[in-house]
C-alpha cells in the first residue's frame, strides 16, 4: 500500500490522447494500482511517469479493481518492462509456490488453472473478478474461482470488458499498419531536416516504422534520416524515414513520433 504521485499519458488508449495526473494506492515489483478519470479498457496501453523520481515506462491495463455503478476508479497495470523498476523501491525475493489459480470463465463455464502475474494475482484477489481472452467465447470475458464461495456479489461494468467502439464512417481510408509493432527500447540518432540531431530510444518497432520521442519539433509530412540500433562511433545504417504521426500533447518537453521508413 503505497501512494505515489504519477503522471499517465495515453496515446493510442480507449479514450484517445490524454495526461492525467494521479497516484498509485498499491504497487508491487510488476505494476500497480493507480486512480484514473480517463476511460481506459483492458489490454490498453499507458506511460506512465513517477513524478518522485521521473522515472519512466509503459503498462499494460489489466483490470478494474475499484468501481461504483458503471463508473470505473481504479486499475490494476503491469509493466512492459520486465526487471524495470520505476518505483525507486527494492522489492523482497518473490514468492514460490503462488500465481496460479482455478477460474471458470463466466460466458461459457469453462474452467482453467492459469498461471498469472503478480498484479493479477492482486486484481483477483481484491476484486473476484479477472477480464481475459476466452477462446470459446472468441471475445473478453469475466473470470472468477472456480470456487463459489470465493466469487464476488457484484461484477465490474460491462464497458471495463467491451472492445472500443469502432470509429465513424468518414468516407476516408484509414491508415492501417501493415506490421505487427514489437516494444523495443533501441537506441536511435535522429537527424533532422534542417540539420539537427538527436540521440534517444525507440518506443516501439516493426518492419516499416517505429514510435520514438523526442525534444525536436517535427512535424507530419517531413523526412528525416535515423540511425538505429546506434552505436557512437560504431558501422551504423543510416535510413529515410518520413513523420506519420505526432502527439498532440507534449510531456517533459517530449513529443511522440511515429515514423514510417521510407526508400
Amino acid at each position: 500500500m503505497l501512494s505515489i504521485p504519477i503522471r499517465v499519458l495515453g496515446f493510442e488508449s480507449t479514450s484517445g490522447e490524454f495526461v492525467e495526473d494521479t497516484r498509485t494506492s498499491v504497487v508491487n515489483r510488476t505494476g500497480a494500482r493507480i486512480a484514473l478519470k480517463h476511460r481506459i479498457a483492458v489490454n490498453d496501453t499507458v506511460r506512465v511517469i513517477n513524478l518522485e523520481n521521473y522515472s519512466e515506462a509503459d503498462f499494460r491495463v489489466v483490470a478494474p479493481t475499484a468501481w461504483s455503478g458503471q463508473d470505473i476508479h481504479e486499475w490494476g497495470i503491469e509493466c512492459l518492462e520486465p526487471g524495470r523498476n520505476i518505483w525507486g523501491i527494492e522489492f523482497g525475493a518473490p514468492l514460490t509456490g503462488q500465481g496460479g489459480a482455478l477460474i471458470q470463465c463466466q460466458g461459457c463455464r469453462k474452467e482453467t488453472f492459469f498461471a498469472l502475474t503478480p498484479m493479477e494475482v492482486e486484481v483477483l484477489e481484491s476484486t473476484g473478478v479477472l477480464q481475459r481472452q476466452c477462446g470459446d467465447c472468441n471475445r473478453l470475458t469475466n473470470w472468477m474461482h472456480s470456487d463459489v464461495t470465493r466469487q464476488p456479489k457484484e461484477l465490474p461494468p460491462t464497458a471495463a470488458v467491451a472492445p472500443p467502439p469502432k470509429p465513424a464512417e468518414t468516407g476516408k481510408p484509414a491508415e492501417q499498419r501493415q506490421n505487427k509493432r514489437i516494444g523495443m527500447k533501441l537506441p536511435i540518432l535522429v537527424r533532422g531536416p534542417y540539420g539537427q540531431e538527436e540521440v534517444s530510444k525507440t518506443e516501439n518497432v516493426s518492419k516499416g516504422g517505429l514510435a520514438i520521442s523526442l525534444a525536436m519539433e517535427l512535424n507530419v509530412g517531413e523526412v528525416v534520416r535515423v540511425l538505429y540500433p546506434y552505436s557512437p562511433g560504431g558501422q551504423n545504417i543510416e535510413q529515410k524515414a518520413e513523420i506519420r504521426r505526432r502527439a498532440s500533447y507534449s510531456f517533459g518537453g517530449r513529443r511522440l513520433y511515429g515514423l514510417r521508413l521510407v526508400a
